[in-house]
């Protein structure tokens, strides 16, 4: 390894002085937000940040968790940091903050041990972090001395927000740890760069001024807080990670690890949940210290090794998210079916659905990029009435979609939320984009998991609602009884042929409503008039033309919901179907259909005069029963429909 020879200068730790600025206080919101669960923060931060800084894309990403020790005499910058963990105590007695006196009590204590134990984690087949040492852009300067900041190569990129440099710093009892990168420079010439980072308080640097410090202090050259670099950085840190490789990539150390030897298992199992997709693809290896290397060669069989010891007390791990994302990889390995497509204006997506009796829910897992596991509750996709129990898998590997949905995604990198989109009209975009993909998504499964007719569904939970149903008989309120017979069915319903001894039924027209779909009423079919007050009248109305009224008006129109709405498919024009409704509001009226759904709904195009048009114009009269055919754009007429009625202002 050639270094570029660089000037000896002193190193010591440095915490700025705040210059009579803001005092950062001992709790810090970003490394609060990892907290609850540190280890999957951990690991979905370092292996995320890893997998964007691919070098070589024929080789995978190495990441290489271990576990180490250092005797505290090698260590001077574990000794030189001391005196800044005494000045913020002293500072916290004073604030009365006894959480932070503790915690400062505490990384005394291990910083004063025999030895400090290490988190080492070491990537390789990465470029290391890049950039100028100073600034202003870089991935060095983003992750050593950025808040809030994210550089990274391309819009496919896992990291978003800049928020996930602070996850390490909860894995150790010093809220302290040193990042070492080796990088490209030049021909057949390497640059190492080391810099320790600390995240304390702000303190009293000056008992007689009462000057401040900053909260964050940098170990390194005490000019402008730069890094150390080539001979300068200290050998144990070279030494940590020559034990993994000597190629180009980034190492980090944390100091005085929450994470011992006996954790090993845990990190393993929680690589497995948030990155298999990764390394089943041959784009991401993880080394666990001596426990295990998980390759694409080995990492189903890992999986169902671990899948089969979730019971054991594995330590610090999220279980559930790891259960749930377990699931998801039983899909991926075992699917009942699977596929790739391109979804227009958002990308390619890879997916896989698994149907089998075991399933008791219906649940859509989003990954994106390299294969990270995000969300089950991804915005739009997370009812599915009308379908089989499933799992499904789907990956946003490439084009617009990834850029989207990093652009939405939280700090934790658990969700979409389309709020974080300041700009509104990115966001609608954002949105609309969204929108193909997620009606894709529900493609895929209506086409794969929809019920056939010939399937049958025994449901307990219906037991109590149709229970003693009486046999036929006569009742004073003129309805028809329900006999021991309901046939149950899911999704639209087709007519049934009619009856010999009834006339031809429509819906909603006052007479019998005897249809495949709306129950099978069995008895002795005695005939008498429907419960309800539904006005029959039926009159049939003609359209006047493309609506005239304008929604976001300042004045805005008298607006209701079509009341008792039925809709009847005709039997020879397809797309064509015949609307029945009431309108509590008289004269002429614009009228919008909408397709109903479970968490969105969208209006529908109908098509008038050859033009597709979301509204129309009707005359109706006040509290009469109305009927008006249409024709709409999207032909499969398989919907539950709503309807809105605006009032048009002459």
């Amino acid at each position: 390894m050639r270094f570029i020879l660089a000037t000896s200068k002193k190193q010591c730790w440095h915490f700025p002085n705040n210059g009579g600025g803001l005092a950062a206080g001992f709790n810090d919101s970003s490394m609060d937000t990892f907290k609850g669960h540190r280890l999957s923060a951990l690991v979905r931060e370092i292996v995320q940040n890893s997998l964007d800084a691919r070098e070589n894309n024929e080789d995978p990403v190495v990441v290489n968790f271990q576990i180490t020790s250092v005797k505290s005499a090698d260590l001077p910058e574990i000794n030189d940091l001391l005196i800044h963990l005494e000045k913020a105590k002293l500072t916290a007695e004073i604030q009365g903050d006894e959480l932070a006196k503790d915690f400062y009590l505490n990384a005394k204590e291990i910083a004063t041990q025999n030895e400090v134990q290490f988190l080492a984690i070491h990537d390789s087949n990465t470029t290391g972090l890049t950039g100028p040492l100073e600034g202003p852009k870089g991935a060095w300067f983003a992750l050593t001395k950025g808040s809030g900041l994210t550089q990274k190569r391309s819009g496919s990129s896992l990291g978003s927000f800049g928020h996930g440099s602070k996850a390490p710093f909860v894995s150790g009892s010093l809220r302290s740890l040193f990042y070492l990168s080796v990088l490209h420079a030049g021909k057949s010439q390497q640059q190492v760069r080391f810099q320790g980072k600390s995240i304390l308080q702000s303190y009293v640097a000056n008992d007689k001024t009462g000057e401040m410090t900053q909260g964050t202090g940098f170990f390194g050259n005490p000019k402008n807080c730069l890094p150390l670099t080539n001979e300068d950085v200290p050998t144990w840190a070279l030494s940590m990670r020559a034990s993994h490789t000597t190629a180009t990539g980034t190492s980090i150390l944390i100091p005085g690890s929450l994470w011992t030897v006996e954790s090993l298992s845990s990190i393993s199992v929680t690589s497995i949940a948030n990155f298999f997709y990764a390394i089943w693809k041959g784009v991401l290896e993880v080394q666990i210290g001596t426990l295990e290397r998980l390759t694409s060669r080995n990492v189903v069989e890992k999986f169902w090794s671990y899948y089969n010891r979730l019971e054991e007390p594995f330590i610090e791990i999220d279980r559930e998210s790891i259960v749930e994302a377990f699931q998801s990889i039983k899909t991926i390995v075992d699917p009942t079916k699977h596929g790739e497509q391109q979804v227009p204006s958002f990308g390619r997506i890879d997916w896989y659905l698994r149907l089998d009796e075991e399933i008791e829910s219906r649940s859509v897992a989003v990954a994106r990029g390299n294969g990270m596991l995000i969300t089950k509750k991804a915005p739009d996709l997370k009812r599915f009435p009308n379908l089989k129990p499933f799992d499904f898998f789907v990956c946003v590997t490439d084009g617009d979609g990834s850029q989207i949905l990093k652009s939405t995604e939280n700090p934790e990198h658990t969700n979409f939320e389309f709020d974080r989109i300041d700009d509104i009209k990115k966001r609608n975009l954002a949105k609309k984009k969204y929108d193909i993909f997620q009606k894709e998504v529900r493609n895929i499964l209506k086409i794969n998991a929809s019920y056939s007719t010939s399937e049958q569904i025994i449901i307990d939970d219906l037991q109590d609602l149709f229970n003693e149903i009486s046999e036929d008989v006569d009742s004073s309120g003129g309805s028809i009884e329900r006999g021991k017979k309901i046939q149950i069915a899911n999704g639209s319903y087709s007519l049934k042929p009619r009856l010999p001894d009834a006339p031809n039924p429509t819906p909603g027209d006052g007479d019998s409503d005897n249809l495949p779909g709306r129950g099978d009423r069995s008895g002795d079919k005695k005939k008498k008039t429907e419960g309800g007050t539904m006005p029959a009248d039926g009159g049939k109305l003609k359209v006047i033309g493309p609506s005239k009224m304008t929604p976001n008006s300042d004045d805005s129109p008298k607006f209701v919901n079509l009341q008792n709405i039925r809709m009847r498919p005709s039997q020879t024009n397809k797309g064509e179907a015949t609307i029945y409704f009431n309108a509590a509001i008289d004269g002429v009226v614009s009228i919008r259909l909408i397709r109903a759904g479970e968490s969105m709904s969208e209006p529908l195009s109908i098509l008038l005069d050859g033009v597709a048009v979301t509204a129309f114009d009707v005359h109706l009269e006040k509290n009469k029963r109305a009927s008006i055919t249409v024709n709409f754009v999207d032909s499969d007429i398989d919907f539950a429909l709503e309807g809105e009625a605006y009032e048009v202002k002459s």
